[in-house]
């Protein structure tokens, strides 16, 4: 990253979070950032973790401990101030991983006693440098007892407050007339726990049809003859699964769109230790499943043509402009990806999935103290920004549209290391569209050609725009509003070329809406 912001507070201030940071797969990065203080032994727990890079610091302490980090590749821990001797476990590690600190000794470094000789000699007795070491350990302690302490106060104060609307998790609570978790009445529903209970054999795995991040999907046809998704959150005292649970039924318990998933009703069973959200049921699966999972699986693919791709590129663009522009308090969604993209009997896109959905200033985030510091989205979708702040704005879902409108194109997944060593979507993209001739044109999803001329026009032009959402910066991106009108314009340029005849009723009333 070498972003050279000072990050101080991430690793000392909120050192005892690190380590609930189990999703960070790919690098952690915090290399020449002036941070002081010692490593906080959580980030030991980083089990999915391949990359660790904490070089050119001014770090002291001695090292955490590995031992869980089993996917961990690459670490550098080079030129801060740490001291003590090496784990066996850093033994086969190369000697570069570790340079620059003069007080660190063991293999692959230097014998510990060789250490102690040369401080010696260089005026420091053995018993000053073990007092040394003892009253630096006893304010690590120190430090770490405060960090618990903070932590379980935050946790108490959570699970008081998450106890008070637990009574509101079911939609036919009368108690939920207090403080309703939906505040559009009109969208609220009963639903029976017994009823959902016959209608898929108690969750059974043979009604499953996706999952997510959070929860298990099943599809349900009811009594009713109605057919709904079903979404199973465990309860299993876990903050983040509760808060997941509450935050999606405030948000969509009072939001209303087109191009969003509509969140029918909801239930909640203690002793099943289940939370449930009921949803419209979309036949059509997910965008990911169209593009990725009939790849994955070698079977026959089914094809989404291009019409049906810029259909669903503005339908997404418009959900997220709603939640950016129309909403109040605004809504960030923070998981956009083509997963959580799903489609309807018409290929309409419904942005679903708001378990990480997070409004500005609303006043539920008094359930969520901290929200921030859990780090949230999906691997290849995430704004590089975020990956390091942890803070996410309106331009974070931007990327991650961008991302999105990419794989629309390509037909590429996001991850998978399928761009080559070192290389990224967005810098492929780049890359190859300033190239001519058949790298130029690797970027059309091969599944798509032969492509009109107006059509291949449109399939660029869309590529610019999420480069556009792909900047570096911030303060670059457009707004998801400036996107939606972007994308319309391609729609409407498109629609000049073909003659009237061609296009369906279904394609004119899509692209007016």
């Amino acid at each position: 990253m070498n972003s050279g912001f000072h990050e101080t507070a991430l690793v000392v201030k909120h050192q005892d979070k690190i380590g609930q940071l189990q999703n960070l797969q790919s690098i952690l990065d915090f290399s020449y950032n002036n941070l002081t203080g010692k490593i906080p032994p959580s980030i030991g727990t980083l089990s999915k973790l391949e990359t660790l890079d904490l070089s050119h610091n001014q770090l002291t302490g001695e090292l955490p401990q590995v031992s869980e980090m089993r996917s961990l590749g690459r670490l550098n821990f080079s030129y801060n101030n740490l001291q003590g001797k090496l784990d066996r476990l850093y033994a086969h590690w190369p000697a570069d991983a570790f340079a620059g600190n003069m007080n660190l000794c063991g293999s692959p470094l230097q014998k510990c006693k060789d250490l102690m000789s040369s401080l010696q000699e260089s005026g420091l007795s053995e018993s000053s440098v073990v007092l040394i070491s003892a009253i630096s350990t006893t304010l690590a302690i120190v430090l770490l007892l405060l960090g618990a302490a903070l932590f379980f106060k935050h946790k108490r104060a959570a699970l008081r407050r998450a106890s008070e609307v637990d009574s509101a998790y079911s939609s036919s609570s009368s108690q939920a007339q207090r403080r309703p978790l939906f505040d559009n009445a009109a969208a609220k529903r009963d639903f029976r726990w017994v009823d959902i209970m016959e209608a898929t054999n108690n969750l059974s795995d043979e009604f499953i049809i996706g999952s997510g991040g959070s929860g298990t999907i099943y599809k349900a046809e009811l009594f009713t003859g109605e057919t709904v998704a079903i979404k199973r959150i465990p309860r299993k005292d876990d903050l983040l699964l509760d808060r997941s649970f509450a935050r999606e039924i405030r948000t969509l318990g009072r939001i209303r769109h087109r191009h969003l998933a509509r969140l029918l009703g909801y239930c909640s069973n203690r002793g099943a230790g289940s939370n449930l959200l009921i949803y419209e049921y979309m036949e059509n699966g997910s965008l990911w499943d169209w593009l990725h999972k009939q790849t994955m699986n070698d079977k026959k693919k089914k094809s989404i043509d291009w019409e049906a791709r810029l259909k669903i590129a503005v339908g997404l663009a418009q959900g997220l402009e709603y939640l950016h522009h129309d909403c109040v308090p605004k809504i960030i969604h923070r998981d956009v990806k083509s997963s959580n993209l799903l489609l309807d009997a018409n290929m309409e896109a419904h942005l679903g999935d708001f378990g990480l959905a997070k409004s500005l200033t609303d006043d539920y985030d008094s359930l969520d103290t901290g929200s921030n510091l859990w780090f949230a989205g999906s691997y290849g979708y995430i704004a590089p920004e975020y990956a390091y702040s942890l803070k996410a704005t309106e331009k974070s879902d931007v990327y991650s549209m961008g991302i999105v409108l990419m794989e629309l194109v390509s037909g590429r997944m996001p991850t998978g290391g399928t761009f080559g060593v070192d290389m990224d979507m967005v810098r492929w993209v780049e890359s190859r569209m300033e190239m001519q001739g058949s790298e130029h044109e690797e970027l059309i999803d091969p599944l798509l050609k032969p492509l009109l001329p107006n059509e291949e026009t449109a399939a660029f032009q869309v590529l610019e725009i999420a480069l556009q959402c792909t900047k570096t910066a911030p303060a670059e991106r457009p707004s998801s509003r400036h996107t939606c009108d972007l994308l319309v314009h391609v729609c409407n340029d498109r629609m000049a070329m073909v003659p009237s005849e061609k296009m369906s009723p279904d394609h004119l009333y899509a692209f007016s809406q």
